[in-house]
Protein backbone atom coordinates (compact mmCIF):
# COMPACT_ATOMS: atom_id res chain seq x y z
CA UNK A 1 0.00 0.00 0.00
CA UNK A 2 1.13 3.54 -0.48
CA UNK A 3 0.93 4.50 2.90
CA UNK A 4 3.73 1.43 3.60
CA UNK A 5 6.94 2.37 0.98
CA UNK A 6 6.03 6.17 2.49
CA UNK A 7 6.63 5.44 6.01
CA UNK A 8 9.83 3.71 4.29
CA UNK A 9 10.73 6.78 2.41
CA UNK A 10 10.06 9.36 4.91
CA UNK A 11 11.38 7.46 7.73
CA UNK A 12 14.87 7.26 9.18
CA UNK A 13 17.68 6.36 6.95
CA UNK A 14 19.05 2.53 6.89
CA UNK A 15 22.39 2.31 8.15
CA UNK A 16 23.20 -1.25 7.18
CA UNK A 17 24.79 -2.11 3.81
CA UNK A 18 24.57 -5.57 2.16
CA UNK A 19 27.47 -7.70 3.23
CA UNK A 20 29.34 -9.25 0.23
CA UNK A 21 27.65 -12.38 -0.57
CA UNK A 22 28.99 -14.99 2.69
CA UNK A 23 31.08 -17.89 0.71
CA UNK A 24 32.93 -15.29 -1.72
CA UNK A 25 35.75 -15.29 0.18
CA UNK A 26 35.97 -19.15 0.73
CA UNK A 27 35.74 -19.88 -3.00
CA UNK A 28 38.21 -16.90 -3.67
CA UNK A 29 40.86 -18.05 -1.22
CA UNK A 30 40.76 -21.94 -2.18
CA UNK A 31 44.16 -22.37 -3.61
CA UNK A 32 42.64 -25.05 -5.51
CA UNK A 33 40.67 -22.42 -7.98
CA UNK A 34 42.83 -21.21 -10.49
CA UNK A 35 41.32 -18.03 -11.42
CA UNK A 36 40.77 -17.05 -7.79
CA UNK A 37 43.24 -13.90 -8.52
CA UNK A 38 41.18 -13.04 -11.80
CA UNK A 39 38.00 -13.30 -9.41
CA UNK A 40 39.03 -11.04 -6.92
CA UNK A 41 39.38 -8.60 -9.91
CA UNK A 42 35.94 -9.57 -11.24
CA UNK A 43 34.43 -8.29 -7.56
CA UNK A 44 35.55 -4.50 -8.92
CA UNK A 45 32.91 -4.98 -12.07
CA UNK A 46 29.91 -3.07 -11.98
CA UNK A 47 26.80 -4.81 -11.25
CA UNK A 48 23.91 -3.24 -13.61
CA UNK A 49 19.99 -4.27 -13.61
CA UNK A 50 17.45 -4.26 -15.86
CA UNK A 51 13.66 -4.91 -15.25
CA UNK A 52 11.36 -7.18 -17.53
CA UNK A 53 7.62 -6.16 -17.71
CA UNK A 54 4.78 -7.79 -19.17
CA UNK A 55 2.13 -6.91 -21.67
CA UNK A 56 0.82 -4.23 -18.81
CA UNK A 57 3.76 -2.66 -18.20
CA UNK A 58 3.95 -4.48 -14.57
CA UNK A 59 7.61 -5.21 -13.99
CA UNK A 60 7.83 -9.16 -13.01
CA UNK A 61 11.58 -9.83 -12.80
CA UNK A 62 15.23 -8.09 -13.29
CA UNK A 63 18.02 -9.76 -15.38
CA UNK A 64 21.62 -8.80 -12.89
CA UNK A 65 24.82 -8.83 -14.93
CA UNK A 66 28.31 -8.10 -14.96
CA UNK A 67 29.31 -6.82 -19.07
CA UNK A 68 32.03 -9.02 -20.04
CA UNK A 69 35.38 -7.87 -21.42
CA UNK A 70 35.58 -5.02 -18.53
CA UNK A 71 38.38 -4.81 -16.40
CA UNK A 72 39.24 -8.39 -15.97
CA UNK A 73 43.55 -9.20 -16.33
CA UNK A 74 44.72 -9.14 -19.96
CA UNK A 75 46.27 -12.47 -19.45
CA UNK A 76 43.43 -14.62 -18.90
CA UNK A 77 41.63 -16.05 -21.94
CA UNK A 78 37.84 -15.01 -22.92
CA UNK A 79 36.43 -18.39 -21.76
CA UNK A 80 38.60 -18.00 -18.37
CA UNK A 81 37.18 -14.39 -18.26
CA UNK A 82 33.78 -15.52 -18.64
CA UNK A 83 34.02 -18.11 -16.75
CA UNK A 84 35.03 -15.88 -13.31
CA UNK A 85 32.71 -13.80 -14.26
CA UNK A 86 30.07 -16.21 -14.44
CA UNK A 87 30.74 -17.53 -11.21
CA UNK A 88 30.84 -13.56 -9.55
CA UNK A 89 27.79 -13.06 -10.54
CA UNK A 90 26.14 -17.21 -9.75
CA UNK A 91 27.50 -16.54 -6.21
CA UNK A 92 26.31 -13.09 -5.81
CA UNK A 93 22.55 -14.80 -6.72
CA UNK A 94 23.10 -17.91 -4.27
CA UNK A 95 23.42 -15.31 -1.40
CA UNK A 96 21.95 -11.50 -1.87
CA UNK A 97 18.95 -10.34 0.38
CA UNK A 98 17.58 -9.45 -2.26
CA UNK A 99 16.68 -12.92 -3.47
CA UNK A 100 13.85 -12.55 -0.10
CA UNK A 101 13.05 -9.27 -0.89
CA UNK A 102 12.09 -9.91 -4.68
CA UNK A 103 9.62 -12.27 -3.36
CA UNK A 104 7.66 -13.03 -6.63
CA UNK A 105 9.37 -11.47 -8.93
CA UNK A 106 11.83 -13.10 -11.37
CA UNK A 107 15.60 -12.92 -11.64
CA UNK A 108 17.37 -13.94 -14.63
CA UNK A 109 21.16 -14.25 -15.21
CA UNK A 110 22.92 -15.19 -18.20
CA UNK A 111 25.66 -18.40 -18.05
CA UNK A 112 27.63 -20.35 -20.48
CA UNK A 113 26.59 -23.86 -21.64
CA UNK A 114 29.63 -24.86 -19.98
CA UNK A 115 29.70 -23.05 -17.17
CA UNK A 116 26.17 -25.36 -16.00
CA UNK A 117 28.24 -27.86 -14.89
CA UNK A 118 30.29 -25.65 -12.49
CA UNK A 119 29.44 -27.18 -9.06
CA UNK A 120 28.11 -23.77 -8.20
CA UNK A 121 24.98 -23.41 -10.13
CA UNK A 122 23.43 -26.21 -7.68
CA UNK A 123 23.81 -24.17 -4.94
CA UNK A 124 21.32 -21.57 -6.51
CA UNK A 125 17.93 -21.24 -4.83
CA UNK A 126 14.96 -22.61 -7.02
CA UNK A 127 12.63 -20.45 -6.45
CA UNK A 128 11.98 -17.76 -8.82
CA UNK A 129 15.75 -17.97 -10.78
CA UNK A 130 15.79 -18.25 -14.62
CA UNK A 131 19.44 -19.24 -15.94
CA UNK A 132 19.19 -18.00 -19.44
CA UNK A 133 21.79 -19.81 -22.08
CA UNK A 134 22.77 -19.73 -25.63
CA UNK A 135 22.90 -22.85 -27.00
CA UNK A 136 24.92 -22.54 -30.37
CA UNK A 137 28.39 -23.14 -29.27
CA UNK A 138 27.16 -26.33 -27.23
CA UNK A 139 26.33 -30.14 -27.40
CA UNK A 140 22.88 -30.07 -28.00
CA UNK A 141 22.31 -33.43 -26.14
CA UNK A 142 24.05 -32.86 -23.27
CA UNK A 143 22.65 -29.86 -22.91
CA UNK A 144 18.83 -31.12 -22.52
CA UNK A 145 20.42 -33.74 -20.53
CA UNK A 146 21.96 -30.94 -18.26
CA UNK A 147 19.00 -28.81 -17.66
CA UNK A 148 16.35 -31.33 -17.59
CA UNK A 149 18.63 -31.88 -14.09
CA UNK A 150 18.10 -28.24 -13.51
CA UNK A 151 14.46 -28.23 -14.27
CA UNK A 152 13.91 -30.96 -12.02
CA UNK A 153 15.02 -28.71 -9.40
CA UNK A 154 13.01 -26.25 -10.33
CA UNK A 155 15.06 -24.19 -11.31
CA UNK A 156 13.72 -22.60 -15.36
CA UNK A 157 15.53 -22.05 -18.08
CA UNK A 158 15.44 -19.51 -21.10
CA UNK A 159 17.22 -19.91 -24.85
CA UNK A 160 18.15 -16.29 -26.01
CA UNK A 161 20.76 -15.45 -28.86
CA UNK A 162 19.94 -17.93 -31.08
CA UNK A 163 17.80 -18.71 -34.55
CA UNK A 164 15.37 -21.17 -34.51
CA UNK A 165 15.61 -24.38 -35.84
CA UNK A 166 14.10 -28.05 -35.96
CA UNK A 167 17.20 -29.93 -33.99
CA UNK A 168 16.80 -27.42 -30.84
CA UNK A 169 12.98 -28.97 -29.95
CA UNK A 170 14.28 -31.02 -27.25
CA UNK A 171 15.61 -27.73 -25.61
CA UNK A 172 12.98 -25.96 -26.58
CA UNK A 173 10.48 -28.40 -24.87
CA UNK A 174 12.34 -27.95 -21.61
CA UNK A 175 12.57 -23.80 -21.56
CA UNK A 176 10.11 -21.59 -19.59
CA UNK A 177 11.24 -18.35 -21.78
CA UNK A 178 12.81 -17.82 -25.04
CA UNK A 179 14.72 -14.04 -25.11
CA UNK A 180 15.10 -12.68 -28.70
CA UNK A 181 17.17 -9.53 -29.64
CA UNK A 182 14.82 -7.79 -31.28
CA UNK A 183 17.43 -5.65 -32.83
CA UNK A 184 18.94 -8.29 -34.83
CA UNK A 185 15.93 -9.15 -36.98
CA UNK A 186 13.36 -7.11 -39.25
CA UNK A 187 9.82 -7.67 -38.75
CA UNK A 188 9.76 -9.74 -41.20
CA UNK A 189 12.22 -12.06 -39.36
CA UNK A 190 11.16 -11.25 -36.00
CA UNK A 191 7.66 -12.02 -37.16
CA UNK A 192 9.00 -15.55 -38.54
CA UNK A 193 10.69 -16.47 -35.29
CA UNK A 194 7.63 -15.68 -32.62
CA UNK A 195 5.72 -17.84 -35.29
CA UNK A 196 8.15 -20.60 -35.04
CA UNK A 197 8.96 -20.54 -31.49
CA UNK A 198 5.03 -20.46 -30.73
CA UNK A 199 3.82 -23.54 -32.80
CA UNK A 200 6.23 -25.38 -29.42
CA UNK A 201 3.13 -24.45 -27.50
CA UNK A 202 5.52 -24.16 -24.64
CA UNK A 203 7.91 -21.01 -24.25
CA UNK A 204 7.44 -17.69 -23.05
CA UNK A 205 8.52 -15.10 -25.70
CA UNK A 206 11.24 -12.31 -24.43
CA UNK A 207 11.15 -9.32 -26.49
CA UNK A 208 14.62 -7.55 -25.69
CA UNK A 209 15.97 -4.19 -26.21
CA UNK A 210 12.67 -2.54 -26.45
CA UNK A 211 13.29 0.94 -26.49
CA UNK A 212 10.40 2.47 -27.93
CA UNK A 213 6.41 2.49 -27.44
CA UNK A 214 5.68 1.89 -31.02
CA UNK A 215 8.29 -1.14 -30.76
CA UNK A 216 6.61 -2.34 -27.48
CA UNK A 217 2.77 -2.31 -29.43
CA UNK A 218 4.34 -3.85 -32.32
CA UNK A 219 6.11 -6.69 -30.20
CA UNK A 220 2.59 -7.31 -28.41
CA UNK A 221 0.95 -7.57 -31.78
CA UNK A 222 3.61 -10.55 -32.29
CA UNK A 223 2.43 -12.33 -29.64
CA UNK A 224 5.53 -11.04 -27.29
CA UNK A 225 4.43 -11.41 -23.59
CA UNK A 226 7.66 -10.56 -21.72
CA UNK A 227 9.47 -6.92 -22.65
CA UNK A 228 13.27 -6.06 -21.81
CA UNK A 229 14.13 -2.58 -21.62
CA UNK A 230 13.42 1.05 -21.04
CA UNK A 231 10.49 1.82 -23.54
CA UNK A 232 8.26 2.92 -20.07
CA UNK A 233 10.34 5.36 -19.19
CA UNK A 234 10.02 7.18 -22.38
CA UNK A 235 7.89 10.18 -23.39
CA UNK A 236 4.40 9.04 -25.51
CA UNK A 237 4.39 11.64 -28.18
CA UNK A 238 1.24 9.79 -29.23
CA UNK A 239 -0.20 9.73 -25.90
CA UNK A 240 -1.83 13.03 -23.80
CA UNK A 241 -0.32 14.55 -20.48
CA UNK A 242 -1.23 13.44 -17.23
CA UNK A 243 -1.04 15.90 -15.72
CA UNK A 244 -4.65 15.58 -13.84
CA UNK A 245 -6.16 17.62 -10.69
CA UNK A 246 -4.85 15.27 -8.39
CA UNK A 247 -1.15 15.94 -9.27
CA UNK A 248 -1.99 19.64 -9.94
CA UNK A 249 -2.52 19.82 -6.33
CA UNK A 250 0.08 18.04 -4.93
CA UNK A 251 2.06 20.24 -7.27
CA UNK A 252 0.87 23.15 -5.12
CA UNK A 253 1.49 21.82 -2.12
CA UNK A 254 5.09 20.80 -2.94
CA UNK A 255 5.72 24.27 -3.86
CA UNK A 256 4.13 25.67 -0.37
CA UNK A 257 6.63 23.40 1.63
CA UNK A 258 9.55 24.04 -0.15
CA UNK A 259 8.99 27.80 0.34
CA UNK A 260 8.54 26.61 3.84
CA UNK A 261 4.69 28.31 3.64
CA UNK A 262 2.84 28.37 7.07
CA UNK A 263 0.81 25.62 8.28
CA UNK A 264 -2.06 27.24 8.29
CA UNK A 265 -1.73 27.77 5.31
CA UNK A 266 -0.49 24.16 4.48
CA UNK A 267 -3.75 22.66 6.44
CA UNK A 268 -6.20 24.78 3.92
CA UNK A 269 -4.98 23.36 0.97
CA UNK A 270 -4.52 19.90 2.22
CA UNK A 271 -8.49 19.92 3.41
CA UNK A 272 -9.54 20.82 0.15
CA UNK A 273 -8.93 17.41 -0.74
CA UNK A 274 -10.65 14.73 0.99
CA UNK A 275 -8.84 11.51 -0.33
CA UNK A 276 -5.54 13.42 0.71
CA UNK A 277 -6.81 14.51 4.20
CA UNK A 278 -7.21 10.69 4.96
CA UNK A 279 -3.89 9.38 3.16
CA UNK A 280 -2.09 11.90 5.50
CA UNK A 281 -4.37 11.16 8.87
CA UNK A 282 -3.60 7.60 7.84
CA UNK A 283 0.02 7.61 7.41
CA UNK A 284 0.52 9.41 10.38
CA UNK A 285 -1.86 7.38 12.57
CA UNK A 286 -0.01 3.95 11.19
CA UNK A 287 1.69 1.34 14.63
CA UNK A 288 4.87 2.31 12.60
CA UNK A 289 5.04 5.71 13.84
CA UNK A 290 4.41 4.81 17.26
CA UNK A 291 1.91 7.44 18.60
CA UNK A 292 0.68 7.07 21.58
CA UNK A 293 -2.55 9.07 20.16
CA UNK A 294 -4.22 9.50 17.08
CA UNK A 295 -3.98 12.73 15.47
CA UNK A 296 -7.19 13.99 14.23
CA UNK A 297 -5.86 17.62 13.48
CA UNK A 298 -4.30 18.01 9.32
CA UNK A 299 -2.39 20.96 11.24
CA UNK A 300 -1.13 18.83 14.07
CA UNK A 301 -0.56 16.03 11.47
CA UNK A 302 1.48 18.03 9.82
CA UNK A 303 3.37 19.76 12.17
CA UNK A 304 4.74 15.99 13.60
CA UNK A 305 5.49 15.07 9.87
CA UNK A 306 8.11 18.53 9.64
CA UNK A 307 8.55 19.50 6.19
CA UNK A 308 11.16 17.74 5.05
CA UNK A 309 9.70 14.37 5.63
CA UNK A 310 6.21 15.87 4.12
CA UNK A 311 8.33 16.81 0.98
CA UNK A 312 9.58 13.31 0.32
CA UNK A 313 5.82 12.04 1.11
CA UNK A 314 4.55 14.52 -1.37
CA UNK A 315 6.82 13.90 -4.48
CA UNK A 316 5.85 10.08 -4.01
CA UNK A 317 2.33 10.69 -3.80
CA UNK A 318 2.99 12.39 -7.54
CA UNK A 319 3.43 8.93 -8.79
CA UNK A 320 0.57 7.22 -7.04
CA UNK A 321 -1.88 10.37 -7.72
CA UNK A 322 -4.23 10.27 -10.50
CA UNK A 323 -4.97 6.99 -12.63
CA UNK A 324 -4.06 4.04 -10.70
CA UNK A 325 -2.06 1.83 -14.01
CA UNK A 326 0.66 -0.74 -14.02
CA UNK A 327 3.20 1.79 -15.91
CA UNK A 328 2.73 4.47 -13.46
CA UNK A 329 3.58 1.81 -10.61
CA UNK A 330 7.10 0.69 -12.71
CA UNK A 331 8.38 4.08 -13.12
CA UNK A 332 7.63 4.80 -9.45
CA UNK A 333 9.42 1.44 -8.40
CA UNK A 334 12.45 2.71 -11.32
CA UNK A 335 12.21 5.87 -9.72
CA UNK A 336 12.51 4.98 -6.07
CA UNK A 337 15.87 2.56 -6.81
CA UNK A 338 17.29 5.65 -8.32
CA UNK A 339 16.12 8.14 -5.55
CA UNK A 340 17.80 5.95 -2.90
CA UNK A 341 20.51 4.92 -4.83
CA UNK A 342 21.77 8.64 -5.40
CA UNK A 343 20.87 9.49 -1.75
CA UNK A 344 23.46 5.96 -0.93
CA UNK A 345 26.26 6.69 -3.13
CA UNK A 346 26.73 10.92 -1.75
CA UNK A 347 26.54 9.74 1.70
CA UNK A 348 30.11 10.25 2.09
CA UNK A 349 30.36 13.35 -0.29
CA UNK A 350 27.72 15.71 0.81
CA UNK A 351 26.70 17.26 3.30
CA UNK A 352 23.66 15.93 5.24
CA UNK A 353 21.89 19.07 4.00
CA UNK A 354 22.22 18.46 0.20
CA UNK A 355 21.32 14.91 0.48
CA UNK A 356 17.37 15.63 0.00
CA UNK A 357 18.14 16.76 -3.58
CA UNK A 358 19.70 13.97 -4.15
CA UNK A 359 17.12 11.83 -3.50
CA UNK A 360 14.58 14.33 -4.96
CA UNK A 361 16.48 14.37 -7.89
CA UNK A 362 16.61 10.73 -8.28
CA UNK A 363 12.80 10.53 -7.78
CA UNK A 364 12.28 13.45 -10.61
CA UNK A 365 14.26 11.95 -12.99
CA UNK A 366 11.24 9.93 -14.77
CA UNK A 367 9.16 13.31 -14.16
CA UNK A 368 8.69 13.45 -17.30
CA UNK A 369 7.73 10.30 -18.22
CA UNK A 370 5.28 10.06 -15.44
CA UNK A 371 3.24 13.03 -16.78
CA UNK A 372 4.29 12.59 -20.62
CA UNK A 373 5.62 16.25 -21.05
CA UNK A 374 9.22 17.53 -21.53
CA UNK A 375 11.38 17.62 -18.40
CA UNK A 376 11.59 21.13 -18.69
CA UNK A 377 7.74 21.96 -19.10
CA UNK A 378 7.00 19.59 -15.97
CA UNK A 379 9.91 21.31 -13.87
CA UNK A 380 8.03 24.75 -14.59
CA UNK A 381 5.04 23.98 -12.40
CA UNK A 382 7.81 22.90 -9.52
CA UNK A 383 10.24 25.48 -7.72
CA UNK A 384 12.58 23.17 -7.28
CA UNK A 385 16.12 24.26 -5.84
CA UNK A 386 18.75 25.33 -9.17
CA UNK A 387 20.87 21.98 -7.88
CA UNK A 388 17.92 19.46 -8.36
CA UNK A 389 16.95 21.38 -12.18
CA UNK A 390 20.16 21.97 -12.90
CA UNK A 391 20.80 17.88 -12.73
CA UNK A 392 17.28 17.15 -14.26
CA UNK A 393 17.34 19.52 -17.50
CA UNK A 394 21.12 19.81 -18.15
CA UNK A 395 22.89 17.52 -16.19
CA UNK A 396 24.87 19.57 -14.55
CA UNK A 397 26.03 20.15 -10.97
CA UNK A 398 26.82 18.43 -7.70
CA UNK A 399 23.81 15.71 -7.98
CA UNK A 400 25.01 15.30 -12.06
CA UNK A 401 27.54 12.54 -11.69
CA UNK A 402 25.04 10.47 -9.25
CA UNK A 403 22.36 10.80 -11.51
CA UNK A 404 24.62 9.85 -14.47
CA UNK A 405 25.87 7.01 -12.29
CA UNK A 406 22.01 5.06 -11.44
CA UNK A 407 21.02 5.51 -15.41
CA UNK A 408 24.63 3.72 -16.55
CA UNK A 409 23.58 1.17 -13.74
CA UNK A 410 20.25 0.54 -15.26
CA UNK A 411 21.98 0.36 -19.45
CA UNK A 412 24.53 -1.83 -18.23
CA UNK A 413 26.97 1.25 -19.56
CA UNK A 414 30.00 0.24 -17.86
CA UNK A 415 32.38 2.43 -19.15
CA UNK A 416 29.98 5.77 -18.18
CA UNK A 417 29.76 3.73 -14.59
CA UNK A 418 33.51 4.02 -14.67
CA UNK A 419 33.49 7.71 -15.29
CA UNK A 420 31.05 8.79 -13.38
CA UNK A 421 31.91 6.43 -10.29
CA UNK A 422 35.08 8.05 -10.58
CA UNK A 423 33.83 11.14 -10.56
CA UNK A 424 32.07 11.03 -7.28
CA UNK A 425 35.02 9.19 -5.67
CA UNK A 426 33.50 5.44 -5.47
CA UNK A 427 35.04 2.08 -5.96
CA UNK A 428 33.00 -0.44 -7.98
CA UNK A 429 32.01 -1.97 -4.43
CA UNK A 430 30.69 1.18 -2.86
CA UNK A 431 28.91 1.23 -5.89
CA UNK A 432 27.45 -2.67 -6.16
CA UNK A 433 26.50 -2.25 -2.61
CA UNK A 434 24.40 1.21 -2.95
CA UNK A 435 22.57 -0.51 -5.96
CA UNK A 436 22.28 -3.69 -4.58
CA UNK A 437 20.68 -2.28 -0.98
CA UNK A 438 18.65 0.51 -3.29
CA UNK A 439 17.07 -2.67 -5.33
CA UNK A 440 15.98 -4.34 -1.99
CA UNK A 441 14.84 -1.05 -0.31
CA UNK A 442 12.43 -0.23 -3.38
CA UNK A 443 11.05 -4.12 -3.29
CA UNK A 444 10.08 -4.10 -0.08
CA UNK A 445 7.46 -1.56 -1.09
CA UNK A 446 3.97 -2.63 -2.54
CA UNK A 447 3.56 0.13 -4.85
Amino acid sequence: MLEKYLRLITGGRDKTVTPLPAGIETFLDNPGHETRAAAKATLQRFLGRQPILDDSSRIVGYELKIRSGVLSPEELTEGARQQTQHEMLVIGVIDLAFQKALGTKLTFISLSPAMLDNPLVNELPAKNIVVAICPEKADIEELVERCRELTARGIQIALEDFEYRPELNPLLELCRYVRINTRQYDALQLSEQAVALLKMHGPTLIATQVETEEAFEAYCKLSFSLFQGYYFTRLQPAAPHRIDSNRMRVMELLNLVINRADILALEEKVKLDAALSYRLLNYINSPANGLQHQIQSIGHAITLIGYDQLYRWLTLLMFASGKADERSRSLLKNALVRGRFCESLGKTRLRPAELGGLFIAGIFSLLDALLNIPMGDALTRLNLPKSVVDALVRREGIYAPYLQLAIACENFDQDTIARYSSDCGLDADAVNVAHVNALIWSEQIEV
